[in-house]
């Protein structure tokens, strides 16, 4: 007897060993989990016909996403570490107090981390002001906004083990700050759930509910003075049917359901594009009783808007699309409203990928002039080869907090034009700079470029160079 139960207990080792990958031919994991993508059965050989070398690698991946059993075990490993520690076996996913769930994503907004310089601050702001111009010039209305974090809006039950906040400055914070003076038509959903005595965003989701994301809409078409159904005399019914998106990641197999609260907002839309889900990148709805166009530029938090808006116009495009190409997406005729909804811990993309649009032009008048260091290169965009990207590197210590970049544009046979330039993420070589022009002026043509940087001291011109001829990308 004493020899049999060690032999049983490796026996047992050993079977819960194999069972993953033995059961793969009969109960494999073929379901996602939570943002994961797809991964394909690899092939031995390449597309060219040779051996990939890469296949055992391949292979393993494909192992990791689809032995047998994968979201039950996930799902009890996760179960224990949640109950006994407090704490997430997902490096995604923050267990809190109360059965809340955090998007530890949104960690540097919470702790004060990593945060924007001002610089960069006005640099988002600034490039908001130019496709606002843009579009108002189109005779259409602009309006952005910014989801607030989770942790933001309701704190209190996020894990004590994050320690203090590295500091008291915030993106957001220093964004509204610089939106308040700048004109950009703004609408400040921080305020409006802060005004709020109930939570209105799940515990096991990073999103709003139903009736955050009402009041998101009638707020949204308020401030644009759009006439539209505000819901308050629909019956506001409270079902729970929710699972959370963090709970679909922490726990694949038990997800809770949540309570959300159902709208009948009824059959006034329908979709134009084969649409799966709310999900999808791009999305055109029509309703022939509304009146007006909508073009919003969203993220998931737009999944819950969407019924709403679409009930509101009777043309509107909801899209995914990064980075936002404005001139490409309207090329047709600008929609009476164009909208920017992205949430706080991504508003560095506007610096990162600035909108696309013709670059406005200038007339400016430069007195006294201080050379300094640059780099400046072109190309064709692939996206929209209507235009060109004219890119520049910009010595820090010539940009001020309120800098503006212009770039004064000289082609040989003696055309100069002066474009206002949208600001880029900073890097090790500087501040980044790049103005959008037309191809049908630039392309194929040697250029002389001055970069003038400007603000309220002046102008100073810090360089004067030639680009390389340029020539579509193939």
């Amino acid at each position: 007897m004493k020899k049999i139960f060690p032999l049983l207990f490796v026996v047992l080792c050993m079977a819960m060993c194999v069972i993953p990958s033995l059961g793969m031919t009969f109960h494999a994991t073929n379901e996602r989990i939570g943002n994961e993508t797809e991964t394909p059965f690899p092939s031995i050989r390449t597309e060219e016909g040779g051996f990939n070398s890469g296949y055992l690698p391949d292979l393993g991946s494909y192992f990791e996403k689809h032995f047998a059993f994968r979201p039950q075990m996930i799902d009890t490993d996760a179960r224990v570490q949640s109950t006994l520690f407090g704490v997430s076996d997902l490096d995604t996913v923050a267990v809190g107090g109360d059965d809340w769930l955090y998007y530890t994503a949104t960690l540097d907004d919470f702790l004060g981390r990593n945060t924007l310089s001002r610089r960069e601050i006005n640099g988002i702001v600034h490039n908001l002001g130019l496709v606002q111009e843009y579009v108002e010039s189109q005779g259409s209305q602009f309006l952005f906004t910014v989801a607030p974090n989770k942790n933001t809006l309701y704190p209190d039950s996020m894990p004590y083990y994050y320690g203090k906040a590295a500091s008291d400055e915030h993106n957001r914070d220093l964004l509204n700050a610089a939106l308040a003076d700048s004109g950009v038509n703004y609408l400040d959903l921080f305020e409006l759930f802060r005004s709020q005595d109930e939570t209105l965003y799940f515990k096991q989701d990073s999103h709003w509910n139903n009736k955050g994301a009402r009041m998101v809409y009638n707020a949204a078409l308020d401030a644009l003075k759009k006439r539209h159904d505000d819901y308050g005399s629909v019956e506001e019914k409270r079902v729970k049917d929710h699972q959370g998106d963090l709970a679909k990641m922490l726990y694949p197999a038990s997800q809770l359901t949540e309570y959300d609260y159902q709208y009948d907002i009824g059959e006034s839309y329908a979709y134009v594009t084969p649409t799966k889900s709310v999900e999808d990148a791009r999305i055109v709805t029509e309703n022939p009783s509304a009146s007006g166009s909508l073009y919003m530029y969203r993220d998931s938090f737009g999944n819950s808007l969407l019924p709403f808006f679409a009930s509101a116009y009777q043309s509107a495009t909801f899209t995914k699309s990064k980075p936002i190409n404005v001139a490409l997406d309207n090329r047709n005729g600008m929609a009476d409203t164009v909208i920017f909804e992205i949430v706080e811990r991504n508003v560095s993309w506007f610096l990162e990928s600035p909108p696309v649009i013709p670059s406005p032009k200038r007339v400016l008048n430069i007195g006294e002039t201080v050379e300094g260091k640059a780099q400046v290169s072109g190309k064709i965009l692939e996206a929209n080869t209507q235009l060109i990207a004219l890119t520049a590197s910009v010595d820090s210590s010539l940009c001020a907090d309120d800098a503006v970049l212009y770039m004064r544009v000289k082609t040989s046979d003696g055309k100069s034009d002066d474009y206002e330039a949208f600001a880029q993420l900073s890097d090790e070589n500087g501040d980044n700079f790049v103005v959008y022009l037309p191809a049908a002026d630039y392309a194929g043509r040697e250029s002389e470029v001055d970069l003038i940087v400007g603000s309220d001291g002046g102008f100073t011109k810090v360089y004067h160079t030639s680009v390389d001829k340029i020539d579509p990308i193939k």
